[in-house]
């Protein structure tokens, strides 16, 4: 019976994910960042949302304030136009998704900082001059899906843009508040909201999150799954984005989800499991 339920659960969730194609990454599409590297900015957003004020929200997030989440950087493409979400984790290094940025070339990506306003003309800019991908990304899918980018000249930290702190050890509890942010649709089918959204879950163990999802392998100990209310939950353009705790720490990562705000856990790349290859890869080294 369990390992029926596992396989009808598992086939309800492809069934979601067929009708709902396009919110995330899903398995056969092209990742984001190569996805989003030639759309211009008025290519896929309402022409309304250049007009609509902060108000306007993600279904069941709330519009942060400015200065609230000062880590969170836009990812844009040449052209302006919003591609993930991204973390300052020290004024030369952003940490994001490597679905976002795998296949680009560091031409190809541009760092926005110190904004809730990704059509925001006066936000500081920055050029990114290496990208640096998990060699296992996608082996298997959804695993290892973190990046670093490295930033010509460094970030200028002020009150609305510094670096956010990696929690250092690992000690989520099952139902403890977490906390997410960015700027993707409010559904599977919509455009980007302009302005930055926030919603909180709860943290959801990994073997609850597996069977949560259908007993599915794409959920393991370098993944951290939050569960939120039916009509809450990341979307398209929300990958790469920063997880916080309480302590407004950097637990994760935005990674994958059954798209989108449809009850089921969000999955985030987990950071603590990743401090060793941060570390070596900010310093210069590999792992091997």
């Amino acid at each position: 019976m369990r390992s029926l339920w596992k396989i009808t659960g598992l086939l309800g969730l492809i069934l979601l994910t067929l009708q709902t194609a396009g919110a995330l990454r899903l398995r056969g599409e092209q990742p984001p960042g190569v996805a989003g590297v030639n759309r211009h900015r008025t290519s896929d957003v309402n022409p309304s949302l250049a007009k609509s004020g902060p108000e306007g929200r993600v279904t069941g997030g709330t519009a942060a304030t400015a200065g609230s989440w000062p880590w969170i950087v836009t990812l844009q493409n040449v052209y302006g136009y919003h591609i993930c979400g991204g973390v300052i984790i020290d004024k030369d290094w952003i940490l994001t998704a490597a679905s976002c940025v795998a296949g680009l070339r560091p031409r190809n990506v541009i760092v926005v900082t110190g904004t809730t306003d990704w059509w925001d003309l006066n936000a500081i800019y920055y050029i990114v001059d290496s990208i640096h991908v998990h060699c296992n990304f996608d082996q298997p899918l959804y695993h290892n899906d973190v990046a670093l980018l490295h930033m010509a000249d460094s970030i200028e930290f002020n009150e609305n843009t510094t670096s956010i702190t990696l929690a250092d050890i690992d000690e989520l509890q099952e139902g403890e508040k977490l906390t997410f942010a960015g700027w993707g649709s409010p559904t599977a089918s919509g455009t980007y909201e302009r302005y930055l959204q926030e919603a909180s879950g709860t943290y959801v163990p990994v073997e609850q999150c597996r069977t949560e999802l259908g007993g599915t392998d794409d959920v393991d100990l370098g993944h951290v799954c939050v569960q939120l209310a039916a009509g809450k939950g990341a979307c398209h353009g929300d990958t790469g984005g920063p997880l916080i705790d309480e302590q407004n720490r950097l637990v994760g990562i935005g990674n994958w989800g059954v798209p989108c705000g449809l009850g089921y856990p969000d999955v985030y790349a987990r950071t603590a499991f990743y401090h060793d290859w941060l570390r070596t890869t900010m310093n210069g080294c590999t792992i091997s």
